[in-house]
């Protein structure tokens, strides 16, 4: 299975159900983010970057990177100092208070996919905006559809290996309550 997810941010609906996915999945708190942006759903987590910056401020050598797995958090060596957390361009890493679980970052559900199994967001999302599809899959999926663009991290110079597909033309509109 590929050692990275991408998100289709026009197909997400904000339905909540990768957050719950993932909750449930792990037993604890989520990794999956959902967030709004101009009032549309945006599912955030870790983009397991190639040079990852949460890995590199990491004074305890807790978080590596792994060709088949990501970016993983050795929780043995972990001191919860939060560096990670801060360093993350994404903001999509939790340090937990002593006595939880600790770092709280996607793992892409390395034991479903020790299993054999699919991550539990993909499985879960109704409309696939989160999926673990192989790049020829991707590509064709993108070819398929009417201007879409990978989301350019070059300024950050993070190299993602989440992919993200662009909003052009929102499928949907949300509008905030403020009655």
């Amino acid at each position: 299975m590929n050692p990275y997810l991408y998100v289709d941010f026009r197909r997400c609906t904000g339905c909540f159900a990768c957050e719950t996915a993932c909750e449930n999945a792990h037993g604890s708190a989520s990794r999956v983010y959902l967030a709004f942006a101009r009032g549309l759903p945006t599912p955030l987590m870790c983009r397991h970057c190639e040079n990852s910056p949460c890995a590199a401020v990491c004074p305890e050598q807790a978080l590596v990177r792994h060709e088949s797995d990501g970016v993983v958090a050795l929780k043995n060596r972990c001191t919860r100092c939060g560096w990670c957390a801060v360093a993350c361009p994404f903001g999509v890493l939790t340090v937990t208070p002593f006595g939880l679980e600790g770092l709280l970052k996607c793992d892409l559900c390395h034991s479903r996919r020790k299993d054999g199994k699919r991550p539990a967001c993909v499985l879960t999302c109704p409309t696939s905006a989160i999926t673990d599809d192989p790049p020829s899959a991707l590509k064709q999926r993108r070819q398929s559809q009417t201007l879409p663009i990978v989301a350019n991290t070059e300024a950050t110079g993070t190299g993602p290996r989440l992919g993200a597909l662009s909003l052009r033309k929102p499928t949907a509109r949300f509008h905030r309550n403020t009655k």
